[in-house]
């Protein structure tokens, strides 16, 4: 029998076929930002917002394309710590370029970017953790600057279900870059 600590170290870590390398679009966004103190992080109020705007705007019938997601922006960096709560969070929604966008919400480009993609699998997001390792212990990708995003698949039908939590799927998103050999 295979040795059960040896079993959950593996079940532990990602493999490459775990991951997906993606490139997101340069895009415009309706952007909302929301720092505070809350038990499981501020996330859920600045998704609020944006979910607000794109329910007032009627933005789906706009751009049925839209893409909805968001980044942890408690630190400087950028960077995910796995585990801890964050203190700002700011969600992103895409919308045509010329969309007017109205205070509290602003509007942003985003540039693009490469990006490692795992599906989320437990709602305490340690799976942030194993995607950063897969990063570090890659041979071919490292990773890069920007946020680490938290995408919601399947936005449209989310967003025309009445955005239930229990329906929601999120991609992690790890900015990348190949490296040079």
């Amino acid at each position: 029998m295979e040795d059960p600590e040896k079993a959950n170290e593996t079940l532990q870590k990602l493999e490459d076929r775990d991951v997906r390398i993606i490139y997101l679009p340069p895009m415009t966004v309706a952007a909302a930002r929301f720092s505070g103190e809350a038990e499981y992080g501020v996330g859920p109020e600045a998704t609020g917002m944006i979910e607000k705007f794109v329910y007032e705007t009627e933005l789906l019938k706009l751009k049925p394309d839209a893409r909805g997601m968001g980044f942890d922006c408690s630190r400087a960096d950028l960077r995910v710590e796995a585990g801890a709560a964050p203190t700002a969070y700011e969600a992103w929604v895409s919308i045509p370029e010329d969309m007017e966008v109205k205070p509290p919400l602003v509007k942003k480009t985003f540039g693009g970017g490469m990006y490692a993609a795992h599906v989320l699998r437990d709602w305490s997001f340690q799976d942030w953790r194993l995607l950063q390792e897969w990063a570090r212990e890659s041979e071919r990708y490292e990773e890069a600057g920007g946020p680490c995003f938290e995408e919601i698949l399947n936005y449209y039908n989310l967003m025309n279900n009445g955005a239930k939590m229990e329906d929601t799927q999120i991609d992690l998103l790890l900015p990348v870059k190949e490296m040079i050999k």
